[in-house]
This record gives structure tokens, sequence and C-alpha cells, in this order.
């Protein structure tokens, strides 16, 4: 992990991005909470201009929202970049984003979901640790898990080794599918997401890597067909090893014909990912559940996939100080 670029650590003082590049926020005290959440961190909140635009179930138009995540990077005031959430329209910027102002300008970027295609056009534009964790929204929202905030802060500031992805604190059993031990760096996200990169100039690259997936309302055979097509374009063979996150509401669906609810998540990813010999695992707290713990994408990690363990070797951020 020599070579990957590390965003700078967060003080409190520091300024940071707040930018919409998916879905709007559906009432104004959302966008008050993040802001009034970010700020109880120690950090001023710059606005994106477009913030509060809408254009249907977009924050505004994508020649907008991309303006927004081009002024951040380039913006030498703005430390990181929280978007407020996710839900769509990321993938839409991928051909308006400035690469040569993101590449010239690590940040932290952080969100999930439909964030990932941001993290992956980062990670092939410029190599930089970013950060799969909750928006800004869930910063400030009262429902949003202690556990949850916790390791996003401690993503952002700390000085020392991120160490373990912690397990779930209600739930903390993780189900071995391949057992092994092995290290790569970090990759990953939304399962639907990632599989969008397919065929693009920002196409997930697993070579070596550890595959982190995770999801929410698909259907038993849907999970299958996008595994599938990852395995089928060698992505799931290429991986040193393959984190299965949180599947929340995938599987069993009482809107759709029996016949094909006979497959669980857990006989799907031993279908599917069993075969392949790579080390996985299954049920650490990462995606929509109710505990997300932040993930340092791009960072250098040890998947234990007979103890169910996923731990960061790496220190994920730079030091303000020696820039």
């Amino acid at each position: 992990s020599a070579s990957v670029r590390k965003p700078a650590r967060l003080r409190p003082g520091d300024t940071v991005a707040l930018v919409a590049p998916a879905t709007p926020w559906e009432n104004r005290s959302e966008l008050l909470r993040a802001v009034a959440g970010v700020e109880k961190w120690g950090l001023t909140v710059k606005l994106g201009e477009h913030v509060n635009d809408r254009h249907a179930y977009l924050a505004g138009r994508d020649e907008d929202r991309a303006a927004d995540l081009n002024a951040a990077f380039a913006d030498p005031e703005v430390r990181a970049i929280l978007c407020l959430q996710g839900g769509y329209g990321s993938s839409r910027l991928i051909r308006l984003l400035d690469r040569d102002v993101i590449a010239a300008n690590p940040k932290a970027l952080c969100g999930y979901s439909d964030i990932t295609s941001l993290h992956l056009a980062v990670a092939a534009w410029s190599d930089t640790i970013t950060f799969y964790s909750n928006g800004a929204s869930g910063v400030g929202a009262h429902e949003t898990s202690q556990f949850s905030r916790g390791t996003m802060h401690r993503a952002l500031f700390s000085d020392e080794v991120y160490g373990p992805v912690p397990p779930d604190p209600d739930d903390p059993w993780v189900r071995t599918i391949t057992g092994g031990t092995t290290q790569g760096r970090l990759t990953g996200g939304c399962l639907t997401l990632v599989q969008a990169t397919l065929g693009t100039d920002i196409e997930i690259d697993t070579e070596g890597r550890i595959l982190y997936l995770e999801d929410l309302d698909l259907h038993a055979y849907t999970l299958d067909t996008v595994l599938t097509h990852l395995r089928n374009a060698g992505k799931l063979e290429a991986a040193a090893g393959i984190v299965i996150g949180q599947m929340k509401n995938v599987g069993w669906r009482e809107d759709y014909a029996s016949f094909m609810q006979d497959m669980s998540i857990e006989d799907v990813l031993e279908e599917v990912i069993g075969p392949l010999g790579v080390p996985c695992i299954y049920g650490l707290p990462i995606g929509h559940g109710k505990h997300h713990a932040t993930v340092p994408h791009g960072a250098q990690a040890i998947l234990d996939a007979d103890a169910g363990t996923l731990t960061v070797t790496d220190v994920v951020t730079a030091d303000p100080a020696a820039e």
C-alpha cells in the first residue's frame, strides 16, 4: 500500500464541503441536522451551491451536481467532502467530473450506497483512500447509532492504525463462506453500483484486492444475477478475498412467486462464491443496516475468514502538518 495516497486527517476547525451528488433531501430539517451533526465534530461546513436543488429524484441537474463536486475538490479551504446521502444519481456525474482536479487534490470523500460510483471514480483517477461511511445526513440523523458515528469519526480524525472493522454490536455473528487468510487493499461498495462500473472507464479493479460488497432490496435471484455477472467478468476470482456486508431486505420477498424463493442469501453466496476458493465471509456491519462500520476504501487490510475478521493495517489519513 506504499503507493496509495492518503487524504489529510481532519482536525477541529477544519472546513468540509457538504454536497448532494445523488438524491435530494426530503425535509429541510435533514440538511439542518446534517450541518449540526458535522459541526458537533468541531468542523466548519461549506454548503455546495446546489445542495438545495432538485430535479425529480435527483438533487438538481447533472451539470450542477458535478459542478459542486468539482468545486469542492478544487477549493483549497475544503479538507474533506461529505455527500449528503445516497439514493441515485452519482453514476450520471462520472463523465462530468474533472479527473485532473480530483487527481491533484486528494481529499477524504465520505458516503455510501449510490456514492460507490464516486469512490470507484476516485480510486481509478487518483488512487486515494476514501471512506465508505455514513453521509452527512447520517451524521446528523437521530436514528444513526453511536457505533456508526464512532467508526466514521475514528476514520477521519485518528492518527492510529484503523484496526478491525468491528462486528455488529447487536449481532456479532459472522459466517465463513470460504476459510483462509489473505491480505490486500480494500475495494468495493454497493453491489449493483459496483456492477454498473463494468465496461466503463472506472471499472472496478479487484486484482489482488479484498472486495467488500453490500446491497439492499434485492430478490435472491437478483443477488445471484449480479454476483454471477461479477464472477463471469473475472472480478470475483481475481480478488484476494471477499467480504459480504449486510444484505438488507434481500432474499425472501412477499411479493414474488414462491418457486423463486428457494435460495437464501447464504445459499447464493455458497453456490456463486464458494467454488472459487477465495476466502470469504458474510455478516460484517457494512452497508444499510442499523450499524454501519466505516470502511477505508483503498486501505490495506487482512481478512481472516476462519475467524470472521477484517483488520485494516494502515493509518488511513495523512498528517496535515506534513503537507
